[in-house]
């Protein structure tokens, strides 16, 4: 049992160590529960990584061969004033703000690329981005 919970607990501090490199959090917003930032970051790792890199720095395998190069994910709060703006990057993610290399393009609107693997139901496509939302929040830097 003893194994189990330093286990745990070495599990737990680095998942901690991994979200909180380069992250801020600004004091108006209140940090997502931990369960839905680890939601976010394995969807980034199924479906964003390949463009914007594990870095989520317009880094990935491909980003090379597209005609637009991905967006360094990481500076969002930066260009935007200091301040991450959560409803922008949720209407990229899931396709209501298109912008270059978005949809239409190299990039697939997410929201309707979920709504097909989970018809029926947009609450469960709304919490797939709005946890890839807050992941993204914890990746900003300063």
């Amino acid at each position: 049992m003893r194994r189990l919970t330093i286990c745990g607990l070495g599990l737990a501090i680095a998942i901690a160590a991994a979200l909180g490199t380069g992250s801020t959090v600004s004091a108006q917003e209140p940090a997502a529960p931990t369960s839905v930032v680890i939601a976010g970051s394995n969807s980034f790792a199924q479906y964003c990584v390949v463009c914007h890199g594990k870095d989520a720095k317009g880094t990935g395998q491909l980003a090379a061969s597209l005609a637009k190069k991905p967006a360094n994910l990481t500076e969002l709060a930066m260009r935007n004033g200091g301040t991450y703006p959560r409803d922008l990057v949720f209407q990229v993610i899931d396709g209501r703000k298109p912008v270059k290399g978005h949809g239409g393009g190299d990039m697939p609107e997410w929201g309707a690329a979920f709504t097909a693997s989970t018809p029926n139901d947009a609450e469960a496509v709304k919490r797939r981005i709005e946890s890839l939302v807050e992941y993204l929040a914890t990746r900003q830097i300063k």
